[in-house]
Formats: C-alpha cells, sequence, structure tokens
C-alpha cells in the first residue's frame, strides 16, 4: 500500500503475507482507511487496528474463517456482493447501505466481537500490571453561578462533593492554574503525567471553552499534549463556515462541499498547536464536520471534544474548562452555521445564565462520555470544580486520598493528591 512506509514493521510484515485477504467485505472500509490515514490517527486507534491485523495474522486460515463466520453470513443475507460498496475506505454509500439492512445491528454486534477477541489475545500477552491511573478535571469558572443546592443533582450520587479552601490563592481561578501548571517549587499535573513511562502523544487533553486556561500553559507545553482553546481557533471556524454556507441548500451540492471539506488543507487555518500536528489538525477537522454545534457554541466544543478524545484518544488526563457564550440572535442561521455577528449587527450579550446551565449539565455529559470505556471505569479521578461555590463534585476509586476525606481540602493538598495520582 501507497502509506506502508508509516506503519510499524510487524503491521507491515503481516500486510505483505496478504492478511487483508481473510476479511469480510464489509470490514475491509474501515480497516484500509486506517491503515492509509495512519498518521492522523492517535496512539489508540493505531494500536487498535495494529492487535486487531496481527491477531488475524498470527491464526491459521481455518481459524481466521471462524472468527469472522458470523459477519461472513450476514453478509450473505445482505446480499452485499451486489452492493456498490467501496473496500478502500467508508464512504456515504456504505454506510447507507448497512444503514438500510434490518441485519445492522446484528452485523455491528459481530464487528465488535471481533475486536474483542483480538483486545482479549493481546490482553493475554501482556504483563497484568493493574488499570492505569487517569485524571478528568473539569472546571466551571467563577462567572457562571451555579447554585449550591442544585449544582450537583445531575451527578445522582455517584459521587461527593467536597469544599475547596482558596485562602491562599485568592480565588480558584489561579487556584486551577496552579493544578494544571504547578509553581516553581511544585509540578501541576500536566508536568506529572508526562513523567510516566508510558505517557504518548495524544494522552493529555487541554480543552477550553475560553482562552485563560489555553493560553496559561501554552508555552512551554509537554510535548504529545493536546491543547484546544476555542478563541484560537476563531479562524478555522470562520473560513469552515464561510464554506459551508457556500453551498446551495441541495443534496448533491452538500455532499460535494463535504468532500472538499475533508480534504482541503486546512493548516492555514490553525493556530501553531493545532498546525504542527496532523492527527490534532484532523481531529477538529472531523470534529466540525459532525454537526454536533461545536462550530457555534464554545460549551458544545468543549463537550464534544472531550467525547471524541475518550472514543478517540483514550487520555491518561482530561481538562475541560467551560466558559460564557452570548445569547441566541433572532433570524441567524444556527442550523447551517451561520455566524451569528456576521448575519445580525446586534451586538452579542452574554448569556450567563444560560452558560451556567449549559456547563452545569454537560460537564456531567463530559464524565458519562468517559464512562462508557472500561479504561475510565475503575481507576478514574473526575473532579467537577464549580468556581462560584468554592467547591467541587468527586468521583473516585477507593485507593485515592482524598475519597474518603469529608474535610474542606486546600488547592495546595488537592494538587498533591492529584499529582501522585497521575503520577
Amino acid at each position: 500500500m501507497n502509506d506502508a512506509g508509516k506503519l510499524p514493521e510487524d503491521l507491515r510484515k503481516a500486510l505483505d503475507t496478504g492478511v487483508l485477504r481473510r476479511l469480510p467485505a464489509t470490514f475491509l472500509p474501515f480497516v484500509n482507511q486506517q491503515l492509509h490515514q495512519w498518521e492522523f490517527l492517535f496512539g489508540n486507534e493505531q494500536e487498535s487496528v495494529r492487535r486487531l491485523v496481527l491477531y488475524v495474522d498470527r491464526l491459521s486460515p481455518a481459524a481466521s474463517a471462524v472468527l469472522f463466520r458470523d459477519i461472513t453470513r450476514l453478509e450473505e443475507k445482505m446480499d452485499v456482493k451486489h452492493w456498490h460498496l467501496s473496500t478502500s475506505e467508508q464512504t456515504i454509500q456504505n454506510s447507507s447501505e448497512l444503514a438500510r439492512s434490518p441485519y445492522f445491528q446484528q452485523w455491528r454486534q459481530a464487528v465488535q466481537a471481533v475486536f474483542d477477541a483480538a483486545d482479549r489475545d493481546a490482553l493475554r500477552k501482556t504483563d497484568s500490571e493493574g488499570p492505569e491511573h487517569r485524571l478528568i478535571l473539569i472546571d466551571i469558572p467563577a462567572a457562571l453561578l451555579l447554585r449550591r443546592e442544585t449544582a450537583w443533582r445531575r451527578w445522582q450520587g455517584t459521587g461527593k462533593t467536597i469544599d475547596l479552601d482558596v485562602s491562599s490563592q485568592g480565588d480558584l481561578r489561579r487556584g486551577m492554574q496552579l493544578l494544571v501548571n504547578g509553581a516553581e517549587d511544585r509540578p501541576g499535573i500536566l508536568r506529572s503525567v508526562a513523567r510516566r513511562a508510558k505517557a504518548a502523544p495524544g494522552n493529555v487533553w487541554v480543552l477550553d471553552a475560553g482562552d485563560d486556561l489555553a493560553e496559561s500553559i501554552m508555552e512551554p507545553r509537554a510535548a504529545g499534549s493536546v491543547h484546544l482553546s476555542y478563541p484560537r481557533l476563531n479562524a478555522f471556524r470562520e473560513s469552515f463556515s464561510h464554506a459551508m454556507n457556500s453551498m446551495r441548500k441541495d443534496l448533491s451540492d452538500a455532499d460535494a462541499v463535504f468532500d472538499r471539506l475533508r480534504t482541503i488543507d486546512v493548516t492555514s487555518w490553525c493556530p501553531s498547536e493545532v498546525a504542527e500536528d496532523a492527527a490534532t489538525r484532523e481531529f477538529v477537522r472531523a470534529l466540525y464536520l459532525s454537526g454536533n454545534g461545536a462550530v457555534i457554541f464554545s460549551n458544545s466544543f468543549v463537550e464534544w471534544g472531550a467525547s471524541e478524545a475518550f472514543r478517540r484518544a483514550r487520555p491518561l488526563v482530561l481538562t475541560a474548562r467551560f466558559g460564557v457564550r452570548a445569547k441566541p440572535k433572532a433570524f441567524t442561521g444556527v442550523a447551517v452555521f451561520d455566524n451569528p455577528d456576521t448575519v445580525n449587527p446586534t451586538p452579542s450579550t452574554d448569556d450567563l445564565a444560560g452558560s451556567a446551565q449549559d456547563a452545569e449539565m454537560l460537564a456531567w455529559y463530559v464524565w458519562l462520555s468517559a464512562a462508557r470505556y472500561p479504561e475510565y471505569q475503575s481507576s478514574t479521578v473526575c473532579l467537577c470544580v464549580a468556581e462560584s461555590l468554592a467547591q467541587a463534585y468527586l468521583i473516585a476509586p477507593g485507593d485515592f486520598e482524598l475519597a474518603a476525606s469529608d474535610n474542606q481540602v486546600s488547592i495546595g493538598n488537592l494538587q498533591e493528591a492529584l499529582n501522585r495520582w497521575v503520577a
């Protein structure tokens, strides 16, 4: 294949043996696309594909036929051989054919079973070191006023509240920066996780609806960490929105515009921390193409960005900071990605109450997004800080040193506990 030089040696050798010929037709689009886009994948995605291909390569032809038996039977029932199926990449046509089939859900389950088998095989071949410690740190800034009696109701008793003593910092904004960045005499969580032997590109994420936190840690930036700030991506969004709104409102033109946006060079639209990394550039492109509000609303950008980071990269540390959004303007085309300030000249006004409601709900969604995956279910500390309350909500395993504490916690003690956890 054209991109074979970018692949690990063991994966290239497996491909040279013709291992892909053993894969069912509906399995090939995903695997081929991942292999061709290798440089745009995060480590977790690369390792998932690598595990699968090497597992199939080790099997005998008969054993690999058994592995894919349920999928091939379903392909016969779906009459796949008469589809216009692309095996080189995932296409809208492929997705439409699969989604229309009454066997689609069974097919999805069969595909997942194959990946599960490859994961179990890989787990048997590695030393059991226990699950890695992970941290999710969520910040709801002081401008977003939460009510103490209702702030944590969405968390449904899954954790506990802790009161924070910020007397040594003056306010929680500086306290949050200390937690993340540290000080000259005390490392923050970013430096602590960077010391881990298994730390790798894509293992640390910072998603900021504003630029306070992102700017404070921009330089020096830990190698391989992903920092995404909504304001710093303004040029990307403006160019992206302009291209989206250049299309005529029909499906054929929409397909053409989306195809262009999938392939256009976006490097010039990106701030330096995004432009320099291919996987991060493609992550932002895919996030904006998914049509989930990330182009228009900063808090949607943070929540959906976190959800996709968990799905694709499985980071060891993720920090998400919500912010203040403007009130929606009347007669603006949010549904088609219009920039409200361009369409409607009325001055923007901050929606503090709406932003607080957003953050209260979306913070819970960030945790739910992570909790879908086994990596986060037993060894993750999730701390959501409400600056306006000087309070936080903590979900943590029993071996986290603050899990059983009922006392007020200083930022310094919290920083030390989190550093020990992620280190």
